[in-house]
C-alpha cells in the first residue's frame, strides 16, 4: 500500500500528461457548451464518479482513467482528469511541452492536484481564480488546466501564468499560450473556423466539431472519449471511442441524486 500511495502522490504532484486533448467553449449569449475530446492510448478506458453535497462542499462528478490494479483504482478519484460541478463549473487538462512554474516567495508552494478542491469550494471562473492566486502551482508545469463556467466566463492556467477571457468562443490544444504564445494546430483551427461560421450553437454543431477534431486509428493516439457539455443545464453527451451515433447522456443533478 505504501509503494501505491507513492505512485499516485508522483502522479498529482507532478501533473506531466502525455495525452493530447481539444478543449473549446462556444458561447452564443444563449447557450454555452464545452467541447472535449480526450485523445491518449487506445488501450485506456476510464471512470466517473460522483460526489455529492456534504456540508458545504458542492456535489461534483470527475473522470479518471481506470487502471489494471484495482487497489489503485479505489484511490485515482485523487487524480482527476476533470470534472464539472452541480454549478455548471468545468476543469479539463490539455497536456503541453513542460515549462518551469513561477515562483512568487509571498506565496505558498501548493504540490497537490487543485481541480477536486475548486469542484467542491467554487461556482464561478472568478472563484476560482481567487482560490488558485494564493500559490504557487508548482507543479503545474507539464499541462494547462482549462476553467469555464455557466456565465461563459473561462481562464487557462498554468504555474507560471493564467490566460483570461478574451472572445466569447475559444479553443485549446497542445501548446503553451503564455503571452499570447500561437502554434499551428489543425484541430485548434477546425474547431475557430467552425465556431466563426455559426452564431448560434446547438448540440449537433459541438458534435460536428468533435468529430473535426477527434484523432483516429491507425494513429498511435486516439480520441477515446468525446464529451460535448451544457453548462447551464449540467448535462453531459458523452461518446465513446469515436462512436458519435451512441451517445451517453449525464444529467448530474439526476446522478448526484443516487
Amino acid at each position: 500500500m505504501k509503494s501505491l500511495l507513492l505512485f499516485l502522490v508522483l502522479i498529482f504532484f507532478g501533473i506531466e500528461l502525455s495525452n493530447a486533448c481539444t478543449i473549446f467553449m462556444a458561447n452564443d449569449g444563449r447557450n454555452v457548451w464545452i467541447g472535449n475530446n480526450e485523445d491518449e492510448d487506445p488501450s485506456l478506458s476510464y471512470r466517473l464518479w460522483y460526489f455529492p453535497a456534504s456540508g458545504k462542499s458542492y456535489g461534483y462528478m470527475i473522470w479518471t482513467e481506470l487502471s489494471g490494479d484495482e487497489k489503485m483504482n479505489s484511490l485515482m478519484y485523487k487524480n482527476p482528469q476533470g470534472g464539472m460541478n452541480e454549478h455548471g463549473l468545468f476543469l479539463d487538462y490539455t497536456a503541453i511541452d513542460a515549462v518551469p512554474a513561477s515562483h512568487d516567495p509571498k506565496k505558498q508552494d501548493r504540490e497537490e492536484e487543485v481541480v477536486t478542491y475548486i469542484l467542491k469550494n467554487c461556482k464561478t471562473v472568478k472563484a476560482a481564480l481567487k482560490f488558485i492566486s494564493k500559490y504557487n502551482l508548482v507543479r503545474l508545469t507539464g499541462a494547462q488546466l482549462f476553467i469555464g463556467d455557466a456565465s461563459g466566463d473561462y481562464a487557462t492556467v498554468h504555474g507560471s501564468f493564467i490566460a483570461m477571457k478574451t472572445t466569447d468562443n475559444f479553443a485549446l490544444t497542445n501548446y503553451c499560450i503564455k503571452n499570447g504564445h500561437h502554434e499551428a494546430c489543425w484541430r485548434r483551427d477546425a474547431a475557430n473556423n467552425y465556431l466563426k461560421q455559426n452564431s448560434a450553437y446547438a448540440l449537433q454543431d459541438i458534435v460536428t466539431i468533435l468529430q473535426r477534431t477527434a484523432q483516429k486509428k491507425p494513429n498511435n493516439t486516439i480520441t477515446n472519449y468525446s464529451m460535448a457539455v451544457e453548462l447551464k443545464k449540467k448535462r453531459v453527451h458523452l461518446y465513446y471511442k469515436n462512436d458519435f451515433k451512441t451517445p451517453i447522456v449525464i444529467s448530474l443533478a439526476e446522478e448526484l441524486k443516487k
